[in-house]
């Protein structure tokens, strides 16, 4: 993902927060303080433990709010994304890609942020598949503003121009849905 589609899943996130994304981040905040708290109280008798206790607090508090919007997500805000088909027009430089978002949670959705990643195609499962997903040979990030019913499916084309790569490619899709 680059710079841009990470502020946008950051700011469409912080627009769409829900009532459980308030009471974690607020349970993250309160036992942060309680952190700090006590090693406060336990620096008098043993200022190593105590210095322990602020390195765990700030780990956890940096650590805890990518963790919590994932696990949200996951519980809150299922959503399967089911690819279709990727073409190559002959023509011109397009790429097309065709996607399914499968609604599985209990609510319906009103918006979905969706981030389209285009990748090497390559048969190796190790770290070279992983290598390809962090620099990937284009994406998009598109934000559709239609609802999502509750079990309901929502048809996703997006298109790529300029899109001159001759080899394999395979599309990695990620859906977040508010």
């Amino acid at each position: 993902m680059t710079a841009i589609a990470i502020k946008l899943s950051f700011l469409t996130y912080l627009r769409n927060l829900g009532l459980y994304d308030y009471l974690a981040f607020g349970w993250l905040i309160f036992t942060f303080f309680i952190l700090i708290f006590l090693a406060i109280l336990v620096a008098r008798r043993s200022a190593t433990l105590s210095l322990l206790l602020i390195i765990l607090s700030l780990i956890i508090f940096v650590l805890s709010p990518f963790l919590i919007k994932m696990k949200l997500a996951e519980i809150l805000r299922p959503v399967t994304v089911q690819l279709e088909s990727i073409k190559k027009l002959t023509f011109s430089d397009t790429l097309i890609v065709d996607a399914t978002l499968i609604n599985q949670a209990q609510k319906d959705f009103k918006k979905c942020l969706v981030t389209t990643s285009i990748i090497k195609d390559t048969a190796q499962t190790g770290y070279k598949y992983y290598l390809n997903q962090l620099k990937p040979i284009d994406n998009q990030s598109i934000l559709v503003n239609e609802t999502l019913t509750k079990e309901g499916t929502l048809d996703y084309r997006v298109v790529f121009d300029n899109y001159n790569y001759e080899g394999n490619v395979t599309a990695m899709i990620h859906a977040e849905c508010y």
